[in-house]
């Protein structure tokens, strides 16, 4: 259950980052339509839900509240290192104003 609570928020935090222009366009190499945007956030929030749901019940009540915290700060980090080192979809182009 840990595992699975992992694994659901670091795909919610991925969604809610491609849900973000400036992070979409860097993973896709466009900007998400106002139609894609509205299901990556509600994706994302059913992800966390799901996750605290999934560390509720390998926790309690109580430390499934504390361990989902410490499960969104390791889903966090995942997604930052993910889109900080990934490669780029699409090749720099050279600026027109240098």
């Amino acid at each position: 259950m840990i595992v699975l609570a992992l694994l659901l928020a670091i795909a919610a935090f991925a969604c809610l980052a491609l849900a973000m222009e400036r992070h979409h366009r860097d993973v896709t190499g466009h900007a998400p339509a106002v139609a894609r945007r509205r299901p990556l956030r509600l994706l994302g929030c059913a992800g966390l839900v799901a996750s605290l749901t999934a560390s509720i019940g390998a926790w309690g009540v109580a430390w499934g509240v504390v361990g989902w915290c410490g499960v969104l700060a390791a889903a966090a980090g995942a997604v930052v290192l993910w889109l900080s080192f990934r490669s780029p979809a699409l090749p720099a182009r050279p600026s027109s104003r240098s």
